[in-house]
């Protein structure tokens, strides 16, 4: 963060240049309470340290144990410079919860929407890509990367057409 400046003024800069403060919440689970603690910990470093995010502060429930298995979760403020980079987190990490705290609405230009929407998909093919490496078989693989690779060209042919 900038120095000599407040939290309060970083964040509101950041939310009149498009930015997004919001409260993630993210669970964990493990065999120790100190792993999760620790694991819980270093996660948040992690986020602080993503494209896109200004900062990221957290607090850690005392983990419960049930059945063997350690759980805790984190409430975490993150300010994301702008709704694809809060998007991009979203996606990645998959928390449990999502509250966005300012601005009152979410406003995106067109690009901006089609660029985030864009980016879900890229995940989601990302996320299908990987289901199908673990269960289909070799000729499978095979059929599906070639649709991939037709869907690939048949992209480029549209983004060619919209070029025009």
């Amino acid at each position: 963060m900038e120095k000599g400046k407040s939290v309060e003024q970083i964040t509101e800069e950041a939310i009149r240049s498009g930015g997004y403060l919001t409260l993630l919440y993210f669970d964990i689970h493990g065999k120790s309470e100190e792993s999760v603690k620790s694991v819980m910990v270093g996660f948040i470093g992690k986020l602080t340290r993503e494209n896109g995010v200004i900062y990221a502060v957290g607090e850690i429930d005392n983990p419960m144990e049930k059945g063997g298995v350690y759980s805790t979760w984190a409430e975490v403020k993150l300010l994301a410079q702008d709704f694809a980079a809060l998007v991009k987190i979203c996606t990645q990490y998959s928390p449990i919860g999502v509250e966005i705290l300012k601005p009152e609405r979410v406003s995106l230009s067109l690009g901006e929407a089609q660029g985030v929407l864009l980016d879900i998909s890229q995940t989601s093919q990302n996320f299908t890509r990987l289901i199908m490496d673990k269960v289909l078989s070799a000729e499978e693989k095979e059929a599906f990367s070639k649709k991939m690779e037709q869907r690939e060209e048949l992209g480029k042919r549209l983004l060619g057409k919209k070029g025009q």
